[in-house]
């Protein structure tokens, strides 16, 4: 009679092996399950931008132009507030626009359910593959909602405030007759120094100048918050809102000089900086004033036709610039 004892249970080896196998399938499974959940975060992005082109057609439909993105030469006459204030109605808020006075600079004083105007934070404005920043920053009058989506300036001069100091994309400006004024800031008003849509002035545009053709010119890119927080310690740059002074809000527009997703200026950078520029100052604004996103690759922009693309960041460089001109009359190919 046999008296061989049956085993139960696995050995140490057996063990390892199982280990080591469910291993592998995790390794396996965790790029897929983290490429699903950007391409859904891409998504959502996307129907952000999407809602962004309506809410400007809507407003043109309405008033037969764009929306201003300044009032005054420079943006500093009363209320201070950029283009994205404007097509409140049209993004479904409203009661946020409602509530705005627009005869006084209203940036610091509460509105809606007490909270000030600079704290207003709508979903609309954040894309959920940017965790580098909180939605708002700081609290009480000092509250700055930030956000994820300006208006093109084109190819419109972004220098920084010390003259001839950290231009390294001063080349890619678009040249125009009468000048390219530093955040398309003037006096007198001049369309014809605008490059883009939008202007950091009350530079009245329509459809009918964008001349290049809408499907052939960016209205609204992505932009990172996370870029320009070290200003001055005021995180008011990473804002939807503000149009006045040195620290003019990438919710009202960026440069398409920048190349995509130039990230020397933004938190966690890993890149170098540029040796004649002090990355937290102001002449660094080259660097941080352009489109960029926490997409692989590149950014998603909505064209003024209204259409949402995803352009990437090694786009040739000059189409880049053809794309942002809205009557350059360059002739643009696949993008």
């Amino acid at each position: 009679m046999c008296r061989c004892r049956r085993r139960f249970g696995f050995t140490l080896v057996e063990l390892l092996v199982v280990i080591a196998i469910i291993g592998v399938l995790v390794a396996l499974l965790l790029p897929a399950v983290q490429s699903a959940r950007e391409a859904a975060r891409r998504m959502q992005c996307s129907n952000h931008l999407k809602q962004y082109g309506l809410g400007i057609q809507n407003y043109h439909d309405t008033y037969q132009v764009y929306p201003i993105n300044a009032t005054g030469n420079n943006g500093s006459a009363i209320p201070r507030l950029t283009w994205q204030v404007r097509i409140l109605p049209y993004m479904e808020q409203q009661a946020v626009f409602n509530a705005i006075d627009f005869t006084i600079d209203q940036r610091r004083l509460p509105i809606a359910g007490g909270v000030i105007l600079w704290a207003i934070s709508p979903p609309y404005t954040h894309c959920p593959s940017d965790q580098m920043v909180p939605k708002v920053m700081l609290s009480g009058t000092a509250a700055r909602a930030q956000c994820n989506y300006g208006g093109s300036l084109g190819s419109q001069n972004v220098d920084g405030t010390t003259a001839g100091m950290c231009q390294p994309f001063k080349a890619f400006e678009q040249q125009m007759p009468a000048g390219n004024p530093r955040f398309g800031e003037m006096n007198p008003i001049n369309k014809a120094r605008v490059s883009g849509v939008f202007a950091f002035s009350a530079v009245v545009l329509r459809i009918a100048d964008v001349t290049d053709g809408t499907s052939n010119t960016l209205l609204v890119g992505e932009v990172l918050p996370g870029c320009q927080v070290n200003y001055m310690g005021d995180p008011q740059a990473g804002t939807w809102i503000n149009s006045w002074g040195n620290l003019y809000s990438i919710g009202g527009g960026v440069s398409t000089i920048t190349p995509i997703n130039e990230m020397t200026t933004c938190l966690q950078s890993n890149k170098v900086s540029d040796p004649r520029c002090n990355p937290a100052s102001l002449d660094t604004m080259q660097y941080a004033y352009g489109f960029k996103s926490r997409h692989p690759g590149g950014a998603l922009f909505t064209l003024a036709d209204g259409s949402v693309r995803f352009i990437t960041q090694n786009i040739n460089h000059t189409m880049f610039q053809y794309l942002g001109s809205r009557e350059g009359g360059q002739t643009n190919g696949d993008f």
